[in-house]
């Protein structure tokens, strides 16, 4: 399974749908080096990758009026490895990206922060990818029809409802961690 596919011509790709990226980090790390206001700051932060490829070391956010800025990374983290980063992100090491359908409920109970609420970053795709569809075990492609029929659903279902630019939901969470402490978002730029 793969958000983004580096087609090298020789792979097959089944698609499940598109994925929202977003910017995250714990309030403790927030708290202690700050909340960026402007995609400019994150060079002041501690940033974890989701990839080892030097092509993707760089982060694109579209502003509130259209703008792109592109986010050069120098990552004390780099890997394609979700639970990993999002766990190192809860623990507060730093500001990584990770699809929307991984974090949202890390976010919703406050663990998580959305960072730069009024920034997006691009959509990628879900993907199952596999070497050929001759060869493919009868199982997994069984395993790659029952994603297809499912995924779709559970991509859906786990959205944040903010397509990317994330500033009302900050608030409303804001606004629910009055009566409810645990719940708090990076503040908005």
């Amino acid at each position: 399974m793969r958000s983004r596919l580096d087609d090298d011509g020789s792979l097959v790709m089944r698609s499940f749908g598109q994925v929202q990226e977003l910017l995250v980090a714990s309030p403790k790390y927030l708290d202690r080096a700050g909340r960026p206001k402007d995609p400019s700051e994150l060079a002041n932060h501690t940033t974890m990758s989701t990839s080892e490829d030097e092509a993707h070391q760089r982060w694109e956010l579209h502003g509130p009026n259209g703008e792109l800025r592109r986010v050069d990374l120098q990552p004390r983290l780099a890997g394609f490895d979700f639970p990993l980063l999002q766990s190192m992100a809860r623990d507060g090491f730093g500001i990584t990206m990770l699809p929307e359908t991984v974090c949202a409920q890390a976010v919703r109970s406050g663990e998580l922060e959305v960072v730069l609420p009024h920034w997006s970053l691009p959509q990628g795709i879900c993907h199952a990818v596999f070497a050929s569809r001759r060869g493919l075990l009868p199982a997994v492609r069984v395993f790659i029809d029952f994603l297809a029929e499912h995924l779709p659903q559970e991509i859906e279902r786990s959205r944040l409802d903010c397509g990317g630019n994330c500033a009302e939901l900050a608030e409303k969470l804001k606004r629910a961690a009055v009566t409810a402490p645990r719940l708090a978002v990076a503040e908005a730029g």
